[in-house]
Parts: C-alpha cells; sequence; structure tokens
C-alpha cells in the first residue's frame, strides 16, 4: 500500500510525475524575471562584489536548510497544497489559511507579472506592440490556462520544456559573460554608509530571499508524484542545486563583466553584457531568452496556485466545487478561480502591490511551517517518513530561528508588508469559523 493511500483518501489526480518535472517545476518556479532585474538593484545597494556573491550563497544555504524540513513534510504526508498541509494538520484551520492565503497570493501575483513581464520583453522584438501590452499579458494567461486545465501532461510538457530550455540560455549567457567580455571595473564600495547599512543588507536579501521562493514547487504535487518518497527529495535537491548554481554563477559573470558600478548603472545589465558578445543582435537575444524565462514561471506558479486552493477546498475551507478534477488530471475549477485573479491583477497593475509583500509572507508562511514540523513530530510520530530532517533538531531549530528573525526584520524593513501580513492573518479568523460551523453542520446533517 501507498503512502498516499494510507494518509488520505483516493481522489481522481494523476499520479504521473516524477524526478524531472520536480527539478523542472522548481526551476521553473524560482528562476523569473527577478535575475533578470534584481542584480543592478542590489548592486546599486551593496557595491561589493565580495558580499553580493556571499548574498546570493548564503540564500542557496537558508533555501537548503528549509527544504530539509520541507521534504520530510513532503513524504509524511504526500498531498496536493504544499506547506499549506502540513500548517493545517499541525496547527488548524487559521495557521493553515495564513499559510495557504499567504502562498496562492505569492503564486497569482507571480502568474500576473510574469505575463506583463512576457508582454515588455516582447515589445522589444516587436515595438509596434508596445501599447498592447495589457491584452498580450492577458492572451497569455488564457493560453497557459486553457493548456493546464486541458490536462496535467500537457502542462508537464510545457514546464519541462521551457525550464530547462531557460538552464540552458542562463549557463550560455555566463560563460560567454566571462569568457567573451573583457572583465570590468572591480571597483570596491563606494562608501560604508551607503553599502554596508543594515538597511542595505537587508533590504538586498530581501530581495535575494525572494529570488530564491519558489524553491519548495514540488511539494505542492506530491500526491501526483509516482514515488514521492524517493522523488521529492531528488526533486528538491536537484532544482534548489541548479538555481543556485546559476544564480551564484550570474551574478558573478555580470560582476566580472560590468564592476559593481556598472551593473548598478544599468536596469537591465543582462542587455549590456549581451550588447558586448552580441553587438546589434543583443536586443533580439535578450528578448528571446527573457521571454522563455518568465514564460516558464507563469506555467509553473499557473500550476500550482490552483494546488493550493484545491487543498483548502478538500478541507471544507472553501466550496466543495474547488476540490473536482477533471478526466485530464486538473483541478479545472480551481484553475479558474486562480486565473481570474491573476488575470485581474494583470490588467490592473495590481501586482506590483502584492508582488511587494511577497518577502514578508513567505517569511511568515516559513515560520508556521517550520513550528508545524516540530508540532508533527511530538503530535504524530508514527508518520511513515521516507526521509527524516538531516540534523534533527539543531538544524530545523535554526531554521525556525531565522526565519522568526528574518520575519522581524522585513517588517522593521517594510511596515507595509508587515501590515499586510497582520491583516491577512486577521482576516483568516472569522474564515476559519464560518468554515468550522460549515462543517459541524455538515456533520449534523
Amino acid at each position: 500500500m501507498s503512502i498516499a493511500t494510507e494518509t488520505q483518501p483516493r481522489s481522481d489526480l494523476l499520479r504521473i510525475l516524477g524526478v524531472a518535472f520536480g527539478v523542472a517545476i522548481t526551476l521553473g518556479s524560482v528562476i523569473g524575471s527577478g535575475i533578470l532585474r534584481s542584480p543592478a538593484v542590489i548592486a546599486a545597494g551593496i557595491g561589493s562584489t565580495g558580499i553580493i556573491l556571499a548574498l546570493w550563497a548564503i540564500g542557496a544555504v537558508r533555501a537548503a536548510l528549509a527544504a530539509n524540513i520541507l521534504v520530510e513534510l513532503g513524504t509524511a504526508l504526500p498531498q496536493d497544497g504544499g506547506p499549506y498541509v502540513y500548517a493545517h494538520r499541525a496547527l488548524g484551520d487559521v495557521p493553515g489559511l495564513i499559510v495557504g492565503w499567504s502562498s496562492w497570493g505569492a503564486t497569482v501575483a507571480g502568474v500576473a507579472a510574469a505575463a506583463v513581464s512576457f508582454a515588455n520583453f516582447l515589445s522589444i522584438l516587436v515595438p509596434s506592440l508596445g501599447p498592447r501590452q495589457a491584452g498580450i499579458a492577458v492572451a497569455l494567461q488564457i493560453v497557459l490556462y486553457g493548456i493546464n486545465i486541458a490536462g496535467l501532461r500537457e502542462g508537464r510538457f510545457v514546464q519541462e520544456a521551457t525550464s530547462f530550455t531557460k538552464v540552458a540560455f542562463l549557463f550560455g549567457f555566463a560563460l560567454a559573460a566571462v569568457f567573451v567580455v573583457p572583465a570590468g571595473t572591480q571597483a570596491a564600495m563606494p562608501s560604508t554608509a551607503t553599502a554596508l547599512t543594515w538597511f542595505a543588507i537587508i533590504g538586498a536579501f530581501q530581495l535575494i530571499s525572494g529570488a530564491y521562493a519558489g524553491w519548495d514547487a514540488p511539494v505542492f504535487f506530491s500526491e501526483e508524484n509516482e514515488a514521492p518518497s524517493r522523488s521529492l527529495p531528488r526533486g528538491v535537491a536537484l532544482g534548489l542545486g541548479v538555481t543556485a548554481l546559476l544564480y551564484i554563477a550570474v551574478n558573478a559573470a555580470l560582476l566580472h563583466a560590468l564592476g559593481p558600478h556598472g551593473v548598478a548603472a544599468s536596469p537591465l545589465p543582462f542587455m549590456t553584457v549581451l550588447g558586448r558578445v552580441a553587438g546589434p543582435a543583443a536586443s533580439l537575444l535578450f528578448a528571446i531568452a527573457a521571454m522563455t524565462i518568465v514564460l516558464s514561471c507563469a506555467n509553473a506558479n499557473i500550476m500550482i496556485a490552483p494546488r493550493i486552493i484545491f487543498a483548502l477546498a478538500r478541507d471544507r475551507l472553501l466550496p466543495q466545487r474547488f476540490a473536482s478534477v477533471n478526466a485530464g488530471g486538473s483541478p479545472h475549477w480551481a484553475f479558474l478561480m486562480s486565473g481570474t485573479v491573476s488575470i485581474a491583477l494583470a490588467v490592473t497593475g495590481q501586482f506590483a502591490l502584492v508582488f511587494g509583500l511577497i518577502g514578508t509572507l513567505n517569511a511568515l508562511a516559513g515560520l508556521l511551517c517550520g513550528i508545524s514540523f516540530f508540532v508533527l513530530r511530538r503530535t504524530e510520530p508514527h508518520l511513515p517518513r521516507a526521509f527524516r530532517a538531516i540534523g534533527y533538531p539543531l538544524l530545523p531549530a535554526l531554521v525556525v530561528a531565522s526565519d522568526g528573525v528574518l520575519l522581524v526584520l522585513f517588517n522593521t524593513a517594510d511596515l507595509r508588508g508587515f501590515a499586510a501580513a497582520a491583516a491577512l492573518s486577521a482576516a483568516c479568523v472569522p474564515l476559519a469559523w464560518l468554515a468550522h460551523r460549515a462543517r459541524r453542520a455538515t456533520a449534523g446533517a
């Protein structure tokens, strides 16, 4: 008997995913437009090659330590929905809703942001499409949602093709920047006051944490995995490892070619470096690569968001309609709900507001998920744990402590994020109460 069968009722979801999809969905979810734009912002605030690369490496280590926890939870409770499932199981409705809505909000905002970025990059190729960017962003989402509603196999194909293509693009860029472009000026930090203030470092690390967000993508599909006890650890480890290598290599290549000042001076340092490599063809190469990167990211988030809604509905925290699955293995009503919101965010531009809060909301969700890990170790010690967190309890405790510290630091640097997290948490209380009443009424009927 499989682990999934032991811990949950059967569903109409298809069990066809493996390690390749785990790697692809990780790369697709994590690597988006952030890596194209954030290097310039980070270099402007920090200004030191060594510190910048160290922060990217620390971001990878932090993600790996968190993965150590989440992979255990994913193999012990192989259900679709990701961290929401674990927080709800361990802590109840309110914390579960906080984690679920935080994750869902981040993913639908990510869909909208990626679609708008795709339209922006397409206008580089075809300038006449510049005034039609909103329509292009909507059309892209409709096409991708349609493909994924058709079935899991179709969505998987798009994800694997686009994810592995963009990895090839980024590795090719890093090699060209190092071996073709002469080294730029490796300037020292502009001044201690501007480069090494706590706010500069915290702000840079918040951007880096946001850039690594999405490494947990495979656990949202645990229930659709053929062998989650084997595939989840491998998919997360390989996906995160390739992502970290790419991020560090790309940033090192940019800093090698342009120097910290050169990276900071260019809104799109990729374009500047490509101009030195490819000359007049730089715009074409950049647009094609950037469109592939954000297309992959959009599809990954489109696949993830409905799985969260599906899990909430199955636990009766949303109407049961959203837990229905079509013949292709897609929770189609959950896709329609997510699509409606992400398209509205793209049209109105409000994804920028939601996207700016992702770092704080992810830190809150990560903290609750880490607490859930310890609660489940104590309350359900006999869950089948095919993978057990390395270094227990020290390393998991370090993750929880760091998430708590980062949440405080992020809130100090971003009061708007703190207000949003507080408002979301407060809103979950009446929603949980209504869901509890509905479950009791159903049970008594």
